[in-house]
């Protein structure tokens, strides 16, 4: 095991996407393409439970599997619920390329249809997770954004860079702690154009490889203005395996039986 399933999109999103952006302080610019650098490079498939929380009530528990690969510049997200049993089948494609808008696909077990969803759509919830495509996608730089070294801080103790990125659009802002001593991003924070914080993210627990290597185990996504917790666990996963195409076809995704 190796990542959870957030960090992996966040470090295949900037391997993606940041490097076609040619605008950014080179520091800042450095640091995060050390993060796709040392992340995520092979095929995988993770087994996750979801569990979301609205205020102190665990409103809902979801098991899932969450298969990855990066192709050339293109990477692709496939996610299949397990349980419980009112989402069983239902499954999402996410496709990632620079310069595009992302495309995401939904499967309706219960019409056997398949359906384009609107990435700009803050109300596309996936599979009920309380998540939406923005909270996954919040990575990805968009055009127009600025970034810089913010200042230097510690989490839980260890060495981080803060690296800020403006959003002229919208007068919002989001700042991400990386970890110094190997690039992973442990922590981050969005606000509004009101420096009101609107959602955050932290890795909350890590395990470490038999060389000594730490990494994302357990993260926590929270949203103060929805009164919204989610921790998102990785239970198993695998890395360097093959994975069928069919998997990554928006027509075949919804029907294709990957498993036995």
């Amino acid at each position: 095991m190796r990542h959870n399933v957030f960090a992996l999109i966040i470090t295949v999103i900037l391997g993606v996407c940041f490097l076609t952006l040619g605008f950014c302080d080179m520091s800042a610019e450095e640091i995060l393409k050390k993060v796709a650098e040392l992340g995520f490079k092979e095929n995988f498939r993770l087994a996750l439970t979801i569990k979301t929380y609205r205020g102190k009530k665990n409103e809902s528990t979801r098991s899932l599997w969450v298969s990855g690969r990066l192709k050339q510049d293109k990477a692709d997200f496939f996610f299949d619920f397990d349980e419980p049993q009112e989402s069983k089948g239902l499954r999402f494609l996410l496709q990632i390329q620079p310069n595009q808008l992302p495309k995401v696909y939904m499967y309706l077990p219960a019409t056997g249809k398949t359906l384009p969803v609107i990435t700009d759509d803050p109300s596309a919830d996936i599979g009920g997770t309380g998540l939406n495509v923005d909270d996954i996608l919040g990575f990805a730089p968009k055009p127009g954004e600025n970034y810089s070294i913010s200042n230097d801080d510690k989490v839980d103790g260890q060495e981080c860079w803060v690296i800020r990125i403006n959003r002229p659009n919208n007068g919002g802002e989001r700042l991400v702690w990386v970890r110094k001593k190997d690039f992973v991003i442990v922590k981050s924070r969005d606000l509004d154009a009101n420096k009101q914080v609107t959602r955050t993210y932290r890795v909350t627990d890590f395990f470490k490889t038999e060389d000594g290597r730490e990494f994302p185990r357990e993260e926590e996504i929270t949203m103060p203005k929805k009164n919204t917790r989610i921790v998102v666990r990785q239970e198993h996963a695998v890395f360097g395996i093959e994975l069928f195409d069919q998997l990554f076809n928006p027509e075949e995704f919804g029907t294709f039986k990957w498993k036995d």
